[in-house]
């Protein structure tokens, strides 16, 4: 089975290639479709579900082909669970229909007419099955079997004895070193005349009139026969086989030998059976203990139960498949605490570089805590704070981000090499050219000052203190911003101006005040007491209290967003509520090549289904879960692949 589907699969990609290199387009689709249409109404599923997967491969994100392949792969499901347990209760119903016992001769009866309902059932399904074919002539003779026992069950005990008397007696005479066939053959009759369809002695009639019509034969199937069993009873049953067929060749209605074959493959089958489900539980345990070691529990929770399906109680899996929902919630949790502590972390960098007046790096500190935290609205506050503040910062540099960027560039170096050069009128025609596009850029403000000093350098106090008093202006007028750029500019030009320091300090410490609100001396006391008081709501705990403190602390930010151990303590009591009692973020959705290769490996799941070849299908289907986890489609699949093994 395993060979032809590996063979199926090589044509399959064979035929891809050929339309692919070929360049057939939708027609070639089209008639591929119509075929395996047609093939589909004849009931040939193997060759529609094949045909149909070539569709696929030119046609990825065909719904309707995809919809057929289900389609087909639901009809080969309710075929096999069918067919399987027929062939279960064939098994069960044969042993049954042997005993002495009434009462489990019943239940045979009842079990082989449900074997039969459920292979004609299967059969009707899909008729083209080689093994349903194979299974034919089986349930043939279960069908008279059951006629037998329902004869045998009609009998009077008084006739039943004498039934068994007789059989014992031909028996007997049967396993003589010289037997008397005809005397045997008489027998047989009789009892055929009490029970017409017992089919162990429409057998020895029929062996009996092989023996006297041919006894060198004959002979030869006794020994064969003899040499067989005794293999069989040994266990040695790649020997017994042989002879058993060689019966066969003589006689190839001999029912006996036939028996003993069905036997000998029924028991080589399930060892076959047990080894690979010894492997494949192995296999599926390693992988859950891997899963697990890397903390992917739902992928954990598919091996381990897939292991139990194959092999019942193997190893310590129960166990481990009891513990796994106490170790997700204990690395869910551990989870979650170091997101918790990686969003602090970012959040107080974001903080810590806002207050320092680093806004490119508030900024970024800011948006990682939102990509881990896309709820976190207090990170998004300070975020476009942090924004506003570098977009006025930057209106006295040009980025090398803007679109102006290497004009102003070019002209900074112009008017540099004219200033250096000693032609400063035209240096300062380039700087004036850059404060028509941005009116309060620094260097060039600071060359125009310098311009002027070297062409009036007799006024070059008068100049200096022009703009000293311009700064002093805007510090009266508390426009800090423009006071510090000026006393900034002029620092530059002349360091030991007097008092200008005292002056710089006054802008900046100005500055501060207003971007933190202007409080007064009273407003910042009651903050203080206002943060005190919160920490001790938080530091004893409890829902009530720390959303007492949450509020509290959310009206010192409110007044004083530059308070950064607020701010922090804020985000670290949000980020706790709402993650903490939440669900871990899901992963990013599926790339564009991922989702190429979950189709691919569903489809190729499907296939092997289809093809009988339910590990590879199971192996094919868990690959779409390594990628996809949460695809329902093939964990379901999985699930009834298993159970179905199971039986």
């Amino acid at each position: 089975m395993v060979f032809h589907s590996t063979y199926k699969a090589v044509l399959v990609s064979v035929m891809a290639a050929l339309l692919a290199s070929t360049g057939l387009g939708a027609a070639t689709v089209k008639e591929m479709d119509r075929e395996a249409q047609a093939y589909y109404d004849k009931r040939d599923y193997n060759q529609s579900i094949g045909l149909w997967l070539s569709c696929l491969d030119q046609e990825p994100e065909n719904e309707k082909i995809q919809q057929k392949i289900e389609m087909v792969y639901e009809i080969k499901q309710r075929k096999d669970i069918s067919f399987q347990k027929s062939k279960l209760n064939y098994r069960m119903a044969r042993r049954k229909l042997a005993d002495e016992n009434d009462e489990e001769v019943k239940k045979g009866i009842t079990m082989g007419k449900q074997a039969i309902e459920d292979y004609v059932n299967a059969y009707r399904i899909d008729p083209n099955d080689g093994d349903m074919k194979d299974t034919m002539d089986n349930m043939k003779n279960l069908e008279r079997e059951i006629r037998a026992a329902e004869e045998k069950i009609r009998l009077s005990e008084f006739t039943r004895k004498k039934v068994e008397a007789l059989k014992a007696e031909a028996r007997e005479e049967m396993l003589l070193e010289y037997p008397d066939y005809q005397k045997a053959m008489d027998i047989w009759k009789q009892v055929i005349r009490y029970v017409p369809k017992d089919n162990e002695a429409i057998e020895g009639q029929r062996k009996c009139q092989f023996a006297i019509e041919n006894r060198i034969k004959f002979e030869k199937i006794r020994d064969y026969m003899a040499k067989g069993i005794g293999f069989f009873n040994k266990n040695e049953f790649n020997q017994a086989k042989p002879e058993f067929y060689e019966v066969l060749k003589i006689d190839p209605k001999h029912r006996e030998a036939k028996d003993y074959l069905e036997k000998i493959n029924d028991i080589m089958e399930e060892k076959q059976l047990l080894a690979q489900r010894q492997q494949q539980a192995e296999d599926a345990y390693r992988s859950g203990k891997n899963n697990i070691a890397n903390n992917r529990f739902r992928e954990a929770q598919d091996d381990l139960e897939a292991c139990l399906a194959l092999v019942k109680d193997y190893k310590d899996a129960p166990q481990l498949l009891e513990n796994l929902a106490r170790l997700r919630k204990e690395f869910e949790q551990r989870e979650r605490e170091r997101q918790l502590r990686r969003i602090n972390a970012t959040f107080q960098e974001g903080i810590m570089a806002y207050t320092q007046g680093n806004y490119k790096r508030a900024i970024d500190s800011f948006v990682l805590t939102l990509s881990l935290d896309n709820k976190n609205e207090h990170a998004r506050e300070y975020l476009q704070r942090a924004r506003d503040a570098l977009r006025i910062e930057e209106d006295e540099a040009v980025d090398e981000n803007s679109p102006y960027y290497e004009v102003i560039r070019s002209i900074t170096m112009s008017g540099k090499q004219l200033y250096a050069k000693g032609t400063y009128i035209e240096s300062r025609k380039r700087w004036e050219s850059i404060l028509t596009l941005f009116p309060k850029n620094k260097v060039a403000r600071e060359f125009i000052i310098k311009c002027d000093l070297m062409i009036n350098p007799e006024n070059r106090e008068n100049v200096v203190a022009a703009r000293v008093l311009e700064g002093k202006g805007y510090l009266d007028r508390k426009n800090y911003r423009n006071a510090l750029r000026t006393f900034t500019i002029i620092k530059s030009i002349d360091r030991e101006y007097p008092d200008l320091n005292n002056l710089i300090a006054q802008a900046a410490a100005g500055l501060k005040e207003a971007e933190a609100g202007n409080l007064a001396p009273a407003a910042r006391a009651d903050n203080e007491r206002r943060y005190q008081a919160a920490m001790n709501l938080y530091q004893a705990g409890g829902k009530d209290n720390i959303e007492k403190a949450l509020g509290q602390l959310r009206l010192v930010v409110r007044t004083d967003p530059m308070n950064a151990k607020a701010a922090i303590t804020v985000n670290k009591i949000e980020s706790q509520l709402r993650i903490g009692g939440g669900e871990i973020r899901q992963g990013p959705m599926l790339t564009e090549k991922q989702r190429e290769l979950v189709n691919r490996y569903y489809n190729n799941g499907i296939f092997y289904y289809s093809s009988n070849n339910f590990p590879r299908a199971v192996q094919e289907w868990r690959k779409v879960l390594a990628i996809d986890p949460g695809n329902i489609k093939a964990r379901n699949n999985i699930r009834k692949v298993l159970a179905f093994m199971e039986r």
